[in-house]
């Protein structure tokens, strides 16, 4: 899939194109600007050229059927560029459809990995599902959230604001909530959760506590982060993102399975997260727990180890 999505870009831009494909699927401001310019189109139309790159990412042993999303960052450079981030879907054999990891979902975890404080776009290759306007949603309390995808017109692509898609949403205001979901990367001070101090902590926990720090828990205050660590050696780690309608939500294992496979790159396959060597969750006591949840998804690629657990104050 990588060859065919770079095959529509000329040969000049594919070496360019390969780097952000194993650089965590991350497009700097810089090079967005040129390639806006060698291929004389604007960020939208950029962004929907890349969905079948970010596509190529997919892992779908189920449906056998990959989709890829791009999202656009708040932050600008000093020539008004803001870094765009792929996203991908994830299937988990044997595990029940609504484990799946869905590329928008991916698209924002992604960006939020980098610290963006926000998202203005996001490009996919078809209106996004119901779940994902939802999940979305939870995005565009503090701003506007443009989502852009092909029409068929002369432009090739049209724009709408995420409302437009979910009339009459219900969301974070109708929980007494304002903000949004990525705005902890921005936070002077995230929630200064820690382990206690007899516990074993090395640098796989930590990471897994820092994620835990930038977790979005408004609703029921359950910070959890997770970290994996391949066997040699890599580590990812994620955040539990909440949604005010509950089930869209993003637990901190997916999240970290998608950072890891955007740092891994689309010729990695789904056999890489057989080699996951150790799972780490931490996370704040609360009404609902992530380790029912995580313990799950882990035994359907990587029954052989144990879940390590960690409760933060």
């Amino acid at each position: 899939m990588l060859e065919a999505a770079l095959t529509s870009f000329p040969k000049t831009l594919r070496t360019e194109l390969e780097q952000v494909a194993v650089r965590g699927g991350k497009v700097h401001p810089d090079l967005v600007q040129h390639l806006c310019r060698v291929l004389n189109i604007d960020v939208d139309a950029l962004m929907l050229r890349l969905v079948p790159l970010a596509a190529a990412y997919g892992v779908a042993p189920v449906s056998h059927f990959s989709v890829g999303a791009v999202a656009r960052g708040q932050r600008l450079d000093s020539n008004g560029y803001a870094a765009l981030y792929l996203g991908a879907n994830m299937e988990f054999p044997g595990r029940a459809l609504c484990f799946s990891l869905h590329a928008e979902q991916a698209a924002v975890a992604n960006a939020w990995n980098n610290r963006e404080s926000g998202i203005t776009s996001l490009a996919v290759s078809a209106v996004p599902c119901g779940h994902c306007r939802q999940f979305l949603y939870e995005l565009s309390e503090s701003s506007p959230l443009r989502i852009v995808f092909p029409d068929g017109t002369r432009h090739g692509y049209r724009q709408t604001d995420i409302a437009e898609l979910l009339p009459g949403a219900f969301g974070p205001a109708d929980l007494g909530h304002e903000g949004n979901m990525m705005a902890v990367n921005i936070a002077a001070d995230p929630p200064p959760l820690e382990i206690e101090q007899n516990a074993s902590v090395d640098a796989l926990v930590r990471e897994a506590l820092k994620a835990a720090r930038f977790s979005y828990a408004p609703y029921t205050r359950n910070h959890a982060g997770c970290a994996v660590q391949l066997q040699n050696g890599r580590i990812f780690s994620g955040s539990y993102a909440e949604n005010a309608a509950h089930n869209p939500g993003l637990s901190p294992l997916h999240a970290a399975l998608s950072n890891m496979r955007m740092a891994l790159g689309p010729a990695s396959g789904p056999e890489d997260l057989q080699k996951v060597a150790r799972c780490v969750l931490v996370e704040k006591a609360a009404d609902i727990s992530q380790r029912e949840l995580v313990t799950t998804l882990i035994s359907s690629f990587a029954p052989q180890i144990a879940l390590e657990y960690y409760v933060a104050e």
